[in-house]
């Protein structure tokens, strides 16, 4: 075996067996999580045909010993490369390709796609914009950068994932409220937050992957609902933009001036960049990082274009040649649109087996009997639907009322 892939569970399942055997040829050693309804043995009955190893551990975002257990594999020598997926493995990545002497992105060039305030340095030294932002180590420096941008205030952890403990601050008294829960005092060490200035217009996101130093695939879309609203019991979701028209052609400009000529981004990686479109027009940076984006993305591409691009970057990152895609303006089939429904705190009692719409592509839900918990990162939904419609507009109105659908027919008990 040449690779070691690193995936959260969650990732693994979202594709077949087969669809991780075409892409890894069976070159690959998989690091993985696990679950209650998916342990060790599951796991690797299912997907054993497509990985000749498989190890799996519980809490694996947080668990360190998937790195010990990565390092011990690579000093064994024979593998070639190291390939995460998500935010959580990008430096233990990058600390691996330098423990081992592996080619790829190393940890002084990864921590610009974690450390944020890093991140909006090095863009703003590079000339592209980004709104008014300062590293925060107390309640002192907080409260001065308020007084100086004003309010709306965006406060969140420098290397923070999945919009844990991010806040939107809209006035003083907001301020004070977080203050009193002891953001700043209940810390054992002094904390790194950023603090930036919130910027008013249309959230946009653009997602694909690099492989030897080319850009293979790029789509841009908007964001329908928000990070907040979704941690909070709410939903978050995106409709595709038409690839020929003038905002994608933008984003897309924007995000390959960022990653090839600004941050270290490197040769090879998938990324998901999020920024911001201004009322004026300006499009300003809102943060970049290298792995897939959240939610349904790739999926919500898949059913636009007709094309995985996940399962292509993988392919490509274990040493393989790169698909010959054509350009997404001329791949893309439709439109498309997707998100996902956040849990409220309790008993899901009652919850629809299928979607009655006709433009609904795909229709997935978490199981009723069950107790649910408020979510800490953008990644605990309970339920997902894949949309398409003819404009950016018709699919976010239909993403609306798949929402208002979903919201109607389940039932909650607090028992």
């Amino acid at each position: 075996m040449e690779n070691v892939i690193m995936s959260p569970l969650k990732l693994l399942l979202r594709n077949t067996p087969q669809e991780w055997d075409d892409a890894t040829r069976n070159t690959a050693h998989l690091l993985t999580g696990t679950d209650r309804d998916h342990p060790p043995e599951w796991i690797k009955a299912h997907y054993g045909e497509a990985f000749p190893e498989i190890e799996c551990f519980e809490n694996y975002a947080l668990n360190d010993l998937v790195a010990k257990r990565a390092d011990l594999l690579l000093a064994d020598g024979g593998f070639k490369r190291i390939i995460p997926l998500t935010e959580a493995d990008v430096l233990r990545a990058a600390w691996l390709r330098e423990r081992h002497g592996l080619t790829g992105i190393r940890p002084e060039d990864a921590v610009h796609m974690r450390d944020k305030f890093l991140m909006k340095q090095r863009a703003s030294a590079g000339g592209v914009p980004v709104a008014e932002f300062r590293k925060v180590r107390n309640a002192f420096e907080l409260l001065d950068f308020a007084d100086t941008v004003g309010y709306p205030v965006v406060l969140k952890p420098i290397a923070g994932k999945g919009s844990a403990d991010t806040y939107i601050l809209d006035s003083e008294a907001e301020l004070d409220a977080l203050l009193s829960e002891g953001i700043f005092a209940g810390i054992e060490r002094e904390p790194d937050m950023l603090a930036e200035a919130f910027v008013e217009g249309t959230q946009l996101r653009v997602d694909g992957y690099y492989s030897q130093g080319v850009c293979r695939y790029m789509s841009a879309a908007r964001y329908v609902g928000s990070h907040i609203d979704f941690l909070h019991g709410g939903f978050m979701g995106s409709a595709m933009l038409d690839a020929r028209g003038d905002l994608s052609r933008r984003a897309v400009a924007f995000t390959r001036n960022l990653l090839e000529n600004v941050l270290p981004f490197g040769p090879e990686g998938l990324f998901h960049v999020e920024l911001w479109e201004r009322p004026d027009g300006e499009l300003v940076l809102g943060e970049a990082a290298q792995r897939l984006g959240g939610g349904s993305i790739f999926e919500e591409n898949r059913a636009g274009f007709g094309v995985d691009f996940k399962m292509a970057a993988v392919h490509a990152f274990c040493g393989f040649d790169a698909y010959d895609w054509p350009p997404t303006e001329a791949l893309q089939q439709r439109i498309s649109g997707q998100t996902t429904i956040s849990p409220r705190v309790g008993v899901l009692t009652k919850v629809p087996e299928t979607a009655p719409f006709d433009w609904v592509l795909d229709y997935t839900c978490a199981p009723a009997g069950r107790r649910y918990q408020a979510m800490r990162h953008t990644n605990g939904e309970i339920a997902t639907f894949i949309v398409s419609g003819e404009t950016s507009d018709q699919v976010e109105e239909r993403l609306r009322t798949c929402v208002a659908w979903f919201y109607a027919n389940t039932e909650w008990s607090d028992a």
